[in-house]
């Protein structure tokens, strides 16, 4: 008898097989990114939710929302259907619409439409999200020249070589062991906002990143007073180009 002989077969249960499901690798560092959610969420909306489709999609507006930039946040349609990794969740476009309908209808999001356009936004049902519908209802509502950048759902994030090319330049041998040490120093996230920062500042150089870095790991991260005085304070820099101290 070989393993597996002894299983029985149950009708109308598909038995599991490793072609058939991936397993979570586990995480692979302690100081990840959070993902806020509400004590309501659990006490008050997770009654509510009928389906794993609308769990996983409401699960997505909170998660989409965290990532966002501006003050104004909130999801156009086709912010979600642009999304491979959550259309692969939901299954079809109709299943999307009606879940959508759904999920308004109990109160859990706001949908408005601009009288410009053709497409739906949708809003969290939070003070914000209230005030920006009342906005677009009274023909005040200023936030459509904001730029907005795609954000999607996957796990495939660029590695601190990947990031340096793009956002700063080619890798000499000099800077790949400086990549290498810092990666061993700083979690991945960190690495990956003070290169945004960066970026913003219009300070393309790694030891303008290098100073955020140990600011952060020093005086604590999220400090928002620190990453201003970034720029300010030059004998921050842990090392020149040339390794010196």
């Amino acid at each position: 008898m070989l393993p597996g002989d002894n299983i029985r077969k149950v009708k109308g249960i598909k038995a599991v097989t490793p072609e058939s499901t991936r397993l979570f690798k586990g995480l692979q560092e302690d100081n990840l990114d959070l993902v806020r959610l509400p004590e309501p969420f659990f006490s008050q909306l997770l009654p509510l939710i009928k389906s794993l489709t609308q769990l996983r999609l409401l699960l997505y507006f909170f998660w989409h929302i965290e990532q966002q930039k501006s003050n104004i946040r909130f999801l156009k349609y086709s912010d979600l259907t642009s999304d491979p990794t959550l259309m692969a969740m939901i299954g079809t476009e109709k299943t999307l619409r009606e879940d959508l309908e759904i999920i308004v209808g109990m109160g859990i999001l706001l949908e408005a439409q601009l009288s410009r356009e053709q497409e739906l936004i949708y809003f969290i049902n939070g003070p914000q999200g209230r005030a920006a519908v009342k906005a677009i209802e009274d023909g005040q509502w200023q936030n459509t020249d904001v730029e907005r950048k795609p954000i999607q759902l996957t796990d495939q994030q660029p590695n601190i070589y990947g990031l340096y090319e793009e956002n700063i330049g080619p890798i000499t041998p000099l800077i790949a062991e400086i990549l290498k040490e810092d990666e061993k120093t700083y979690p991945e996230a960190w690495i990956k906002e003070a290169i945004e920062i960066a970026v913003k500042r219009n300070v393309r150089n790694w030891k303008y990143v290098q100073a955020i870095l140990e600011r952060w790991q020093n005086e604590g991260r999220g400090n928002e007073q620190n990453r201003r005085n970034d720029s300010q304070d030059p004998s921050r820099y842990r090392r020149s180009w040339l390794g010196k101290k």
